[in-house]
């Protein structure tokens, strides 16, 4: 099977705090007034919802919430690639994202990421 055929290669994933259901929007911080990210990322749109193809990435992003869950989304409007991160293809933004699907974070991997992110935030600058 190619590539581009593969059913793995069309999911797309958003890592937040839990308390929504199947069939719900994830919609963006200008429609709902809640900054999940505390300002981790400054060139953030908050008229886009961050969608990426790895789970693993998504379960890193999640990892900031209290309550951390993985949603597999349905992407609508106009995707655009995230212009934050470092390779294509990968992250996207969109208006906003049906969700079909809701994945747990096993607490080793919350854990293991944050204590990742603790370390990124305290290392020193270059």
């Amino acid at each position: 099977m190619t590539d581009e055929r593969d059913p793995r290669n069309k999911r797309y994933y958003h890592g937040g705090e839990s308390g929504l259901k199947i069939g719900e929007y994830i919609l963006p911080p200008s429609d709902t007034g809640k900054d999940n990210t505390n300002g981790l990322n400054p060139n953030r749109r908050m008229d886009r919802v961050y969608v990426i193809k790895d789970i693993a990435g998504a379960m890193w992003f999640a990892s900031v919430a209290d309550n951390p869950l993985v949603y597999e989304v349905t992407p609508e409007g106009r995707l655009e690639g995230d212009p934050d991160h470092k390779g294509t293809g990968v992250s996207f933004a969109c208006p906003k994202a049906k969700i079909i699907a809701i994945h747990n974070v096993p607490e080793y991997v919350v854990l293991r990421n944050r204590r990742q992110m603790h370390a990124i935030a305290n290392a020193p600058k270059r």
